[in-house]
């Protein structure tokens, strides 16, 4: 089985968050293991119109990691629990860099039918699964993202 597993989180989706923890339970199996997550927030590589005061951004940001956090705590059973990280850039890249630091055997990854876009642009899912040095579990929403 595996011991340490990487989870990208996305608060879009975060239906998909309990499935994914579950598959990764049962990966673990009965051995020790342990289950990390992360959340990329990409709100700063967009580029907007209009500006935001600091403080807004600040409290939006703070605001992100207590929600992350706490569905990480709700989901993860504590003695399967590693690091939650709240990182920002684009989430492939993110979760690559993760995936560089903690040294998962694993990374469980969700991802929504395939649209249109998804042929013209590729998604995140693949982007990981492609360019990942470890193995890649898809979990797939019914749902078109």
């Amino acid at each position: 089985m595996y011991n340490t597993i990487l989870i990208p989180m996305d608060l879009e989706h975060e239906e998909m968050f309990p499935k994914a923890v579950e598959l990764a339970k049962q990966l673990i199996g009965d051995e020790e293991g342990v289950i990390h997550g992360i959340y990329v927030d990409e709100s700063l590589i967009h580029h907007s119109n209009f500006s935001i005061s600091g403080d807004a951004v600040v409290s939006a940001r703070q605001e992100t990691k207590q929600k992350v956090k706490k569905l990480f705590k709700k989901y993860v059973p504590e003695a399967l629990r590693g690091k939650c990280r709240v990182s920002q850039g684009v989430v492939y890249d993110a979760v690559l860099d993760e995936a560089k630091k903690q040294q998962p055997e694993v990374i469980i990854v969700a991802s929504g039918r395939p649209g249109l876009s998804s042929y013209l642009m590729g998604s995140n899912a693949e982007k990981i699964l492609r360019h990942s040095k470890c193995s890649v579990f898809v979990i797939r929403d019914e749902h078109k993202w």
